[in-house]
């Protein structure tokens, strides 16, 4: 009996243990890695008051309006009434509690300035430890690493980073024509692509007939050097993969879902190692690898939803779906309004490149236009 959608995410969450190995890469090789443990401010950043603008910084007082200004070296602390002229970045002397911007003085006689009426004390003054204070949480275990995480590990002095290790996914294709060489294997160079976009790295491609013994073969070489295998084909009723599932020879975590295009889709682990089982034809392949490859690949790099982000669009033409089951629906939107794709049947070879998301919809026959959808992006949304 194919289980649902929302049931095949929970098994993957559940049985399928995250990696623990890690290593150590300079900050820029880190970015869009995930963080192998907690990092900490050493230190406060700014290590001392500074002012924020050019001008003067001054010893304010409600009741003066001129202020004297004073050459180093300055006592201590600055006595008020008086000021010191500042750069932008500058210390600022004890004393001190106010900063005037040069364009914001008055008037300025050789030693003396008068400030507007009204000031606020402390204005444009960076106090000690404002931007990251000692012992400050910057990057936590298992934290996406982004290019804004580099800014206060850079300012921290931090050069390496430990991160988790790439999760190393290996490729059974399995068909006579694939072995014969009669028809191109796309699907294995589909999936890699797509591994890879998304922060794993690719182990083996391997193609074998179908040959139970030959799968059982290449499955327990590939999981012995691999974090993951994804196989391809040989789910149909009479077909070799099918009957090691349904033997139970391989135990699936699950075997056979309510999705379309990709319903003979299975999980099983072999030797520990989780294999996802993905049906032959191209879209059917692809979508399968959408719905629950890229679970599995956010499980095993410890991220916290193992679903992508999705945006909410309008959809623009009415579209039909199989109900009884959760639909992948391959269009194109540009962040506001969702078109689907001409053709969706799981045979389709080329689709996908026309895309650039897809969407998700559950028991329903038809969406029509206008109706409000979930879109989820291939890759990160086009900057407008």
């Amino acid at each position: 009996m194919p289980i649902s959608y929302q049931e095949a995410l929970k098994i993957i969450q559940t049985h399928i243990k995250p990696l623990q190995t890690d290593q150590t890469l300079p900050l820029l090789k880190a970015i869009n890695r995930i963080s192998g443990g907690d990092v900490y401010a050493k230190f406060a950043l700014p290590k001392y008051p500074m002012s924020l603008k050019e001008g003067y910084g001054i010893a304010f007082d409600t009741q003066i309006t001129s202020y004297t200004l004073l050459s180093p070296p300055y006592p201590t602390p600055i006595p008020i009434g008086y000021g010191v002229r500042l750069s932008t970045g500058e210390r600022i002397p004890k004393g001190a509690d106010t900063i005037i911007a040069e364009e914001d003085v008055t008037s300025e006689h050789e030693d003396r300035i008068t400030i507007p009426l009204h000031v606020t004390q402390a204005q444009h003054i960076k106090k000690e430890g404002e931007d990251i204070a000692q012992g400050e949480w910057l990057l936590k275990q298992y934290e996406h690493i982004s290019a804004q995480k580099i800014t206060a590990l850079s300012a921290q002095g931090i050069s390496r980073v430990k991160v988790i290790q790439k999760p190393t996914i290996s490729i059974l294709s399995i068909g006579n024509q694939l072995a014969s060489g009669e028809i191109n294997n796309s699907n294995a160079m589909s999936l890699a692509a797509r591994i890879v976009e998304l922060g794993g790295k690719i182990g083996e491609i391997v193609v074998c007939k179908e040959n139970e013994e030959k799968i059982l073969s290449e499955l327990k070489q590939l999981a012995n050097k691999s974090d993951c295998v994804m196989t391809t084909g040989a789910l149909s009723r009479h077909d070799a993969m099918r009957h090691l599932l349904e033997t139970k020879i391989l135990m699936p975590l699950f075997h056979h879902v309510r999705i379309a295009p990709a319903k003979p889709t299975s999980l099983t682990l072999f030797d520990d190692k989780p294999i996802l089982h993905l049906p032959g034809l191209p879209l059917g392949c692809m979508l399968g690898f959408e719905m629950l490859g890229v679970p599995l690949l956010r499980q095993l790099q410890h991220l916290r939803c193992i679903i992508p982000d999705f945006i909410t669009c309008i959809n623009q033409k009415r579209i039909t779906c199989r109900d009884n089951c959760m639909s992948a629906i391959p269009g194109y939107s540009d962040g506001r309004n969702f078109v689907c794709a001409p053709y969706y049947e799981a045979g389709r070879l080329n689709i996908l490149s026309q895309c650039n998301g897809y969407t998700l919809m559950e028991d329903r026959e038809v969406i029509e236009e206008g109706e409000e959808i979930p879109f989820f992006y291939f890759t990160h949304p086009p900057v407008s």
